[in-house]
């Protein structure tokens, strides 16, 4: 059976990349029907992939419908084709999640060779491992990017975790590749012929945890005009890796708890619970000892999930991964959009070493992307970097000499809120607890 591509139209049909049927042999064009939602149609579709068409509809109403989609099916790949483009509606995009932007006049067989590649149906191209969006979006490589002592022990420890079919909780930094870790898990174990449905929790209101993750039976509320099944039914199988988990209401966490303990759901206005086979791994990026010191997390939730661990290390904890890091991310952009970047000047990686890297490998990636759009040649030098990052990275290079002084002075500023003065400071929140520890500067209490 081939897989399907489903075809969202904000306004009018396109037909001119659709007319050839031998053109898309590897695969199956679906519709939204008359009055039918997105979600109803993915759920009756389960297509491999989106194609959202704009005619001449306001950049708005096209990104929000991208937006939507990426939102409600992170691990869907969404391709925008615009009949007429524009340069902030091809930012939009990328902002918005898109993993193809085409423009007319358009070249038909190069979009459906594009298709074919991200559907799997090209092999040469799906067996290149990827750390880029792709990866992110449901493609994982076999492990994770780099050759330092402490990346070597984190893919050893992911392989052992995936062949065991237990549960999974994986802590770290924002940015440090938390869900590429738990596909890598997925991918390596005995469920990787079945999905991995992607959850981001810290986007899940109390009113939608029941028909987002268990799903809804017609008429269970207004609207509900057919059945949807809910992402833990669209894993069965497989695994459900549940995002910021550690952002979830204490009546959220109660929901999942029981979903573990039963291994069963019960969708919005239907009967007896239904049996349900799926693997979890959950990750969050807070502390989750903390958490649940603070009352904000369940502690039998945690030990639920709390069976096998895996913290991800900052990008400023392997820093000689930095090279290799750029290296990829190159191929991967270079693939992208269509370029032959050699590398980077040494000026500029030199200026990528300087960098702490709060956002830790996704900024990486991200400052990499945005300087593709605008670089002109096959090298990128340090004036090719957004000129935001030039900016900060002079800041961080005038820093008094007497550190200790800068360090106080940014938190008296800012009333010791260590976020705010990490900021003032060009620095990550934990790079700045680091230097206070070294130059031992400790809050005094205050009293009322």
């Amino acid at each position: 059976m081939h897989p399907s591509v489903l075809i969202i139209a904000c306004d009018g049909r396109p037909s001119d990349f659709m007319a050839d049927p031998s053109l898309s042999r590897n695969f199956t064009w679906v519709h939204t029907t008359p009055g039918e939602s997105v979600v109803a149609a993915m759920d009756r579709h389960q297509p491999g992939l989106v194609l959202v068409y704009s005619g001449t509809a306001a950049n708005s109403r096209v990104l929000a419908s991208v937006s939507h989609i990426k939102r409600r099916f992170p691990t869907t790949s969404v391709f925008l084709v615009a009949r007429e483009s524009s340069e902030s509606l091809a930012i939009g995009a990328l902002k918005a999640g898109v993993d193809d932007y085409f423009k007319y006049p358009l070249r038909a067989k190069a979009l459906l060779a594009r298709i074919e590649q991200k559907l799997g149906l090209d092999n040469e191209n799906l067996s290149k491992s990827t750390l880029s969006k792709d990866a992110s979006k449901g493609h994982f490589p076999g492990k994770l990017i780099g050759e330092s002592r402490i990346m070597e022990e984190i893919n050893g420890l992911l392989e052992r975790i995936a062949i065991v079919d237990s549960t999974v909780l994986i802590t770290g930094e924002t940015g440090t590749g938390k869900e590429l870790a738990a596909g890598i898990i997925h991918t390596k174990s005995t469920r990787t012929r079945q999905p991995m449905v992607s959850v981001n929790c810290a986007a899940l209101p109390d009113s939608l945890v029941e028909s987002e993750l268990f799903g809804y039976e017609k008429g269970a509320f207004t609207g509900a005009v057919t059945p949807t099944r809910g992402r833990f039914e669209q894993a069965r199988g497989g695994t459900v890796f549940l995002d910021e988990i550690g952002d979830m209401t204490s009546l959220a966490q109660a929901k999942i708890l029981r979903v573990i303990e039963e291994k069963a759901i019960s969708p919005l206005g239907g009967g007896d619970p239904r049996p349900l086979d799926f693997r979890l791994v959950a990750a969050t990026n807070r502390d989750p000892e903390t958490l649940i010191a603070e009352g904000v997390f369940r502690e039998d939730l945690f030990y639920r999930l709390n069976v096998a661990r895996v913290h991800m290390p900052s990008l400023r904890e392997h820093p000689e991964d930095l090279p290799s890091l750029v290296a990829h991310a190159i191929d991967c952009l270079n693939l992208k959009f269509g370029r032959k970047v050699k590398g980077l000047s040494t000026a500029a990686m030199d200026a990528l070493g300087q960098h702490s890297w709060p956002g830790n490998v996704r900024e990486l990636m991200n400052l990499l992307e945005a300087t593709y759009i605008n670089m002109p040649a096959d090298t990128i030098h340090f004036a090719d970097l957004p000129v935001q990052f030039q900016r900060c990275l002079e800041d961080s290079r005038h820093m008094p000499e007497n550190e200790r002084a800068a360090i106080l002075s940014a938190l008296m500023e800012t009333n010791w809120n260590k976020s705010t003065a990490a900021r003032k400071l060009n620095w990550s929140r934990m790079t700045l607890y680091r230097k206070m520890a070294k130059h031992r500067i400790v809050e005094e209490r205050r009293h009322p």
